[in-house]
């Protein structure tokens, strides 16, 4: 690790320019400038003072409630200590910081079999493999004082917000320091040492901008695709798409559907593997979006829920909530799935069928035979009415057992029979 403290004024303020865009409204910083404060009503629960910083806020909740169900029963969430909650905060911020060192690869998406649903192999141990360096910001002690920042000490919910001041912004990216760590291990002993910080005011920026120091600020900007977007909405103050996928899945990626997708002539990447923690929003109930299927099924049964404003913590009365529940609701691997999934990225509508023409992309995709008389056999089998497009509940009923195994043997066979009977007609020469 390295122990030494740099101002890092250079680093801070091309984060900040991320973060906030060319100018920072006082009351938007100071909506932000809230620590990770746990309910005196629920222990393991994050709440929010301000509108906004739910963005930051809801994916850690996330990743808390996923590390404590991995070791507690749901019904046992209460009886944790405030320490042990501490040490699993410590631990989800840790895990966070390590997916967004991990080294992106286009390779995951769409036809690599390697991430496909049944041959997934992601872990819950946020130390399993080890992408430092870490770079975390860091806050003087004592924070020099003004008369509209209040220091360091533990922020109350219930406390009255300070009237805004630009002195506020000013003065934290002026103390801000940066330190860099070499392994995960060791920067978790430091967030542990340290959580203090993180829950006090300004311990939610704090943790976001070693996000974005950690990853790269020209990484996630070239991520979000949109080099003159910033992260945080400079009107509303919300968080936008690309930074809750940099917290749910390490990369800031603006869309929400799988692997590639051509839109226009562009090729815009979205999420590229099944994550930890999954994201689903009220917008697609809306038909504002369509969330893809790696999203909607992470590793582990926990999913950042977002209405059209909102995002919070687990059992914050608000219009988000973010759900843990049983091992059933995470899908299981299966072929099944897999093909429902490439399925998915050619029904681009959700509407449960394709075009005829993309049968073969969908098997190639599943690695299945894709042999043009087969194929030919396969569509007049798929749409016997010539209408050009295949129901997904025909070719599920088609390619797979009850069992939710590929069936490819029920298809050869079938063509096999067709095949003969037709040689069976043609005269001998």
């Amino acid at each position: 690790m390295t122990e030494g403290s740099t101002r890092g004024s250079a680093s801070i303020q091309e984060v900040s320019q991320l973060v906030w865009g060319p100018n920072i409204r006082p009351e938007l910083f100071a909506r932000w400038s809230q620590g990770f404060i746990f309910s005196e009503h629920e222990k393991t629960a994050l709440i929010q003072t301000s509108g906004g910083p739910c963005a930051v806020i809801a994916p850690v909740q996330a990743f808390l409630i996923k590390n404590l169900i991995s070791k507690h029963q749901f019904s046992q969430l209460r009886e944790v200590d405030s320490r042990t909650v501490d040490q699993y905060l410590a631990t989800a911020l840790t895990e966070m910081l390590c997916q967004c060192k991990q080294p992106p690869t286009l390779a995951m998406h769409m036809g690599d079999k390697s991430n496909s649903p049944t041959h997934g192999s992601e872990s819950n141990a946020p130390l399993q493999r080890d992408y430092g360096p870490f770079e975390v910001a860091c806050l003087d002690d004592p924070l020099p004082l003004n008369t509209d920042c209040t220091g360091s000490s533990p922020q109350e919910p219930d406390q009255p917000p300070p009237t805004p001041s630009a002195k506020d912004y000013s003065l934290f990216h002026s103390s801000v320091r940066l330190r860099q760590f070499e392994s995960a291990h060791s920067l978790q002993n430091h967030l542990e040492t340290h959580l203090d910080k993180y829950k006090a005011k300004y311990g939610v920026l704090l943790f976001l901008y070693s996000v974005i120091l950690t990853k790269g600020v020209k990484t996630v900007s070239e991520e979000m695709g949109d080099l003159g977007e910033s992260l945080i909405d400079g009107s509303q103050g919300h968080g936008g798409q690309g930074l809750i996928n940099l917290l749910i899945t390490g990369r800031a990626s603006s869309y929400v559907w799988d692997g590639l997708k051509d839109v226009g002539g562009l090729s815009l990447i979205g999420i590229l593997k099944r994550p930890s923690v999954g994201f689903l929003t009220r917008l697609e109930h809306l038909r504002y979006v369509q969330v893809g299927w790696y999203l909607k099924n992470p590793t582990n049964p926990v999913w950042v829920i977002a209405s059209e404003t909102h995002l919070s913590g687990f059992l914050h009365f608000n219009p988000i909530v973010l759900f843990a529940w049983c091992k059933k609701l995470v899908t299981p691997d299966s072929e099944v799935e897999r093909a429902k999934q490439v399925f998915s990225w050619y029904d681009t509508e959700g509407n449960r069928f394709i075009q005829g023409e993309k049968l073969k992309e969908v098997l190639e995709k599943l690695n299945l035979c894709t042999d043009d008389d087969f194929i030919q056999f396969m569509m007049l089998e798929l749409d016997p009415d010539n209408m050009g497009v295949i129901l997904y509940h025909k070719f599920v009923e088609t390619f797979f057992t009850p069992d939710q195994s590929f069936n490819m043997q029920k298809a050869a066979s079938r063509y096999r029979r067709v095949m003969w009977a037709f040689l069976q007609v043609i005269p001998s020469s």
